[in-house]
């Protein structure tokens, strides 16, 4: 079952290593949820996870596409949406990067629609 996470106070935070890019750059203070002392990642803002509802956006978007054929339907956007929402990783926001999320998305949305990797990732 996932934690609802509720982070700790300003004074319990705890030092804990933190990285940019894949660089470590030294400590800083970081919260943690007092019900199952998950650390709350220190992401930079460019890879701040995102909430299941910036996907599922993306997801109306390639509906919305022009063209020939319809890359997406609703009944697959409806597949996608149900696995995404049945993984507890996607949606920790204590943990998980917006990279991760979205390698996730893209191959959840390629088992259920012959799209490529590039095209969706031009809707993220």
């Amino acid at each position: 079952m996932m934690c609802a996470h509720k982070s700790c106070g300003i004074a319990e935070k705890v030092w804990h290593l933190y990285e940019i890019a894949g660089v470590k750059n030294g400590v800083k203070r970081h919260s943690y949820c007092i019900r199952c002392g998950t650390i709350k990642r220190g992401c930079s803002s460019s890879d701040r996870p995102k909430s299941i509802g910036y996907y599922i956006n993306a997801l109306s978007e390639i509906l919305k596409t022009p063209g020939e054929k319809k890359r997406i339907t609703k009944v697959q956007i409806r597949l996608i949406v149900k696995e995404l929402e049945g993984m507890a990783d996607f949606c920790d926001m204590y943990w998980v990067t917006k990279s991760a999320q979205e390698g996730m998305f893209i191959s959840v949305v390629q088992k259920y629609c012959k799209i490529s990797e590039g095209f969706v990732k031009s809707f993220l």
